[in-house]
């Protein structure tokens, strides 16, 4: 589009339960489920919420765009005192993706100190 600013993305680390159901007869795990209905925001230690560039450098939650794409992100639903199904702002669950290859972004995604304000 002419005349737009160059876009920022940020990624919002969520967790959600899964649960494995076991046959402790035959040692097989026998189903694995999804709970979307209780996703919520991921934290390290410390307890500051996990938020990275789009090249997986983890950034501070309280600076701009971090705290716009927290926002933005948050899940709602569309009668949140019965969550059913993932939120209603976010892909439908069937679009979720499994995972994706972080090969060239491992290095920074596991980096130790995330505030450290020197070019990476």
């Amino acid at each position: 589009m002419k005349g737009r600013a160059a876009v920022a993305k940020r990624w919002v680390r969520y967790v959600m339960p899964v649960m494995v159901e076991v046959d402790c007869d035959d040692d097989k795990v026998t189903r694995v489920v999804t709970l979307p209905e209780e996703v919520r925001e991921d934290r390290d230690d410390m307890g500051h919420f996990l938020l990275y560039d789009e090249k997986f450098v983890r950034r501070n939650s309280d600076d701009q765009p971090q705290l716009h794409a927290f926002c933005v992100g948050e899940p709602r639903w569309e009668h949140p005192q019965f969550r059913v199904d993932g939120p209603v702002n976010w892909l439908k669950t069937e679009e979720w993706e499994e995972g994706f290859d972080l090969t060239e972004a491992d290095d920074r995604y596991g980096e130790i100190n995330p505030y450290d304000l020197r070019e990476r």
